[in-house]
């Protein structure tokens, strides 16, 4: 019986995904070890660079991560000083977060990493099979979000 659910097991997308997402990130963070930082803390500064001065409630939103959570990893890019928090100036019980010059300065090395990721991850794929994969990838999340 059990041997029949290993088996089984194999076929479900879903697991592969897991798999495939649990490798990416380990890989992930130890090309980013020598940077200082984690995954986790790059997709907050990735919001910032694409919108600085977003709220913690907007962030949360925006990654889907629960507001705890945020909270320690702003915590932690504050106290390496890539980021700060700001009363925003209408209303004064919201905190907006912005890059430091530090933070902002990260973006290039974290292209760098990326770019090694995604060479990493496309290694024997010709341009077609990337592009029906990309194609793939994006009808499932859209599954996903439907829910």
């Amino acid at each position: 019986m059990n041997e029949k659910f290993e088996h089984e097991v194999e076929k479900w997308v879903g697991h592969w995904i897991k798999i495939i997402n649990r490798n990416m990130i380990n890989i992930h963070n130890q090309k980013l070890e020598k940077y200082g930082f984690t995954v986790s803390q790059l997709s907050v500064l990735s919001r910032l660079w694409r919108q600085d001065g977003l709220t913690q409630k907007e962030i949360a939103k925006k990654l889907k991560i629960k507001p705890p959570s945020l909270t320690g990893l702003i915590d932690t890019l504050v106290t390496k000083g890539w980021v700060v928090r700001r009363e925003d100036k209408v209303d004064a019980r919201i905190n907006r977060i912005y890059l430091t010059e530090e933070g902002q300065e990260l973006k290039l090395k974290s292209l760098e990493v990326v770019d090694e990721m995604e060479k990493l991850i496309c290694e024997g794929f010709s341009p077609e099979e990337k592009l029906l994969m990309l194609s793939w990838l994006k009808k499932l999340n859209n599954n996903l979000e439907q829910h």
